[in-house]
C-alpha cells in the first residue's frame, strides 16, 4: 500500500484539485480514494491499470463532493445573508483572476472540465476517458471540442491552446 501511496498519491491530489478547485478538499478526496482502495482492493479485478482504477474512484469522489457543495450553495442562497457590496478594486481583481488558462478551465462546467483535465493534463487517450467516465468515445470527442470552443472565446488563451498544451 505504501508503494501505491508513493506512486499515485501526488497524482490523485493534483487530479482532485483540478476537479474541485480547493486544496483542503483535494487532500480529503485523495485520502478517501486511498482508503477506499485499501478497504476494497480485493474488488480490483486487474481489468485495467491501478492508475485507471484509482482515477475512476477519484472521479466518483469528486462528483460526490461537488454535489455536496451544490447543495450547500443552494441552502446559502435560500437563507438571506447580508453581504457587503464589493469595492471597485475587489471587482477588478476578481475579473483579473479569471484570465489564466487554469482559471478558465476551472470555469468550465464539470463535464467539460473533466475531459479537458483527463485529455490534456493527465494525457489519457479518448478510449480510456470513455471507459473511465462510462460514456461513448464520440461523446468524449464532442465534449473536448466544445470545451475548446468555450476556451477559445478568450483571445489570450487561444494562442496558448495551440502552442501545445
Amino acid at each position: 500500500m505504501e508503494q501505491i501511496i508513493e506512486q499515485y498519491g501526488e497524482y490523485l491530489y493534483h487530479f482532485s484539485y483540478l476537479y474541485v478547485k480547493d486544496i483542503q478538499l483535494a487532500e480529503e478526496i485523495t485520502q478517501d480514494v486511498l482508503m477506499k482502495f485499501l478497504l476494497h482492493k480485493e474488488d480490483f479485478r486487474n481489468d485495467a491499470s491501478i492508475k485507471t482504477y484509482l482515477t475512476r474512484i477519484a472521479i466518483n469522489c469528486c462528483h460526490d463532493e461537488l454535489r455536496k457543495q451544490k447543495r450547500k450553495n443552494l441552502l446559502t442562497k435560500l437563507l438571506p445573508v447580508r453581504k457587503n457590496e464589493p469595492s471597485s478594486e475587489q471587482k477588478y481583481l476578481a475579473i483579473e483572476s479569471f484570465t489564466t488558462l487554469k482559471d478558465s478551465v476551472f470555469a468550465l462546467p464539470v463535464y467539460y472540465r473533466e475531459v479537458i483535465i483527463l485529455f490534456y493534463y493527465e494525457e489519457f487517450e479518448v478510449a480510456e476517458i470513455a471507459d473511465l467516465l462510462k460514456i461513448s468515445q464520440n461523446t468524449v470527442r464532442t465534449r473536448i471540442r466544445r470545451a475548446r470552443e468555450l476556451l477559445k472565446n478568450n483571445q489570450e488563451l487561444e494562442a496558448a491552446f495551440y502552442d501545445g498544451i
